[in-house]
């Protein structure tokens, strides 16, 4: 997610677990990007909602029709994370 915002300025905006996988040496790898759109593309968010509703941003979910930001897919990692812990730890 990293190299693909600061690359070429691209948001997954589907951020879950069911979208990251680990890889044979243990690196994580984010799949599933045909939700994904450019931060200048004019009206990136849809008029329903992006994504997996459980990982979600809390901001996006208040507000149906804000756009999607960085921060929105920073707050789904977060969610994910606590999500896994409490499943598997």
């Amino acid at each position: 997610h990293s190299h693909a915002f600061t690359s070429a300025k691209i948001l997954h905006r589907d951020i879950s677990a069911g979208n990251i996988i680990l890889t044979d040496d243990g690196s994580g790898l984010l799949i599933d990007w045909e939700l994904a759109k450019l931060m200048n593309e004019v009206g990136s968010r849809r008029p329903d909602r992006t994504g997996t509703w459980q990982f979600m941003s809390a901001n996006l979910l208040q507000h149906p029709g804000k756009m999607h930001t960085l921060t929105d897919d920073l707050e789904s990692f977060l969610h994910v994370l606590g999500w896994m812990m409490l499943r598997y730890v």
